[in-house]
């Protein structure tokens, strides 16, 4: 899959417009119909979106954290097929871009020959742009329009990267990795951190995570902590560490298979189920008995899972 920054005149394409954030049941939903149409018509797919959220620029005070980063999502956007993605800068003269203009400036960096988008997709100044105008232009300028009906969880709920934020928000694992198809990811460098873990016998690695990216409700989960050369089962505590407080806010797991020396390393940490919230003891006697309690119950869950593949 190529990545393009900056502009650069194409022949046909088939464009699937969005942001993408958390590339969920929604967006899989629209790069499916938006691949199949390019296959039938033997043209690449190209997925044009902005390298940051649009309420960075526009109102950052109220910009949302992202579910994946831009690699995290240029990844699974090539899993899905997608040939290219165009990574547009999003500034102040692209906030304050009439719609029609946006569609110009689309128009002029390639041959489209059909773009899809969302029911809910919206464009241009003040988010003046949407399904009708999208139509309305394909009309216009001979290329087709294809509007992708939300995708809806069990309650009805159209699937959303705002609704999969408030699951995981909540500490509701199991559902965000429903809506995302995939479990949830954090990629960070290994960092010294207090040596607490250490003495009271459960050594952790104190990741540094992607500071945009939503954090889980702060608890004690089960997780996967990859290095480039194996995969460790393990605990993570993600919070504020209120019995033996930093003052901040950390992610620090241990591996349950092993000792690795990870200082310095970048791993990659899939958390998946969440063993209870985040609780102040009375003492660091107390916090050490309920850790052993969290590591023995996570290892009965990992075994549990590898008896059932073996099954």
């Amino acid at each position: 899959m190529r990545v393009i920054r900056g502009t650069e005149k194409a022949g046909e394409r088939v464009v699937a417009l969005g942001t993408f954030d958390g590339v969920h049941l929604g967006h899989q939903a629209l790069l499916k119909t938006a691949g199949a149409y390019a296959k039938e018509h033997g043209i690449p797919l190209r997925v044009y979106t902005f390298d940051r959220h649009p309420l960075d620029v526009i109102a950052p005070r109220y910009a949302p954290k992202i579910l994946t980063t831009l690699p995290e999502k240029m990844s699974k956007m090539c899993r899905l097929g997608v040939d290219e993605v165009q990574l547009v800068t999003f500034d102040r003269s692209m906030a304050d871009m009439a719609p029609e203009a946006f569609l110009s400036r689309l128009r002029e960096t390639m041959d489209v020959r059909a773009v899809v988008a969302g029911w809910n997709y919206t464009f241009g100044r003040k988010a003046g742009g949407n399904a009708a105008l999208l139509r309305e232009d394909g009309a216009k300028h001979g290329y087709d329009v294809l509007i992708e009906e939300p995708v809806v969880r069990f309650d009805g709920t159209a699937v959303s990267s705002s609704l999969i934020r408030e699951e995981l928000q909540a500490g509701n694992m199991d559902e965000a990795d429903t809506l995302m198809r995939a479990p949830y990811v954090l990629t960070g460098t290994v960092t010294e951190g207090k040596h607490e873990g250490h003495r009271l016998g459960f050594p952790t690695a104190n990741i540094v995570w992607p500071q945009r990216k939503v954090l889980p409700a702060f608890g004690v989960y089960t997780c996967l902590i990859q290095t480039t050369e194996t995969v460790y089962t393990g605990v993570v505590n993600i919070g504020v560490q209120p019995t033996l407080p930093s003052g901040k806010v950390t992610v620090e797991a241990h591996a349950l298979n092993g000792n690795p020396e990870l200082y310095g390393q970048k791993v990659r940490l899939t958390v998946l189920e969440r063993l209870r919230g985040e609780v102040k003891f009375q003492s660091a006697e107390e916090l050490k008995k309920q850790i052993q309690q969290d590591k023995a119950r996570a290892i009965r869950l990992f075994e549990g899972f590898r008896e059932q593949e073996m099954a």
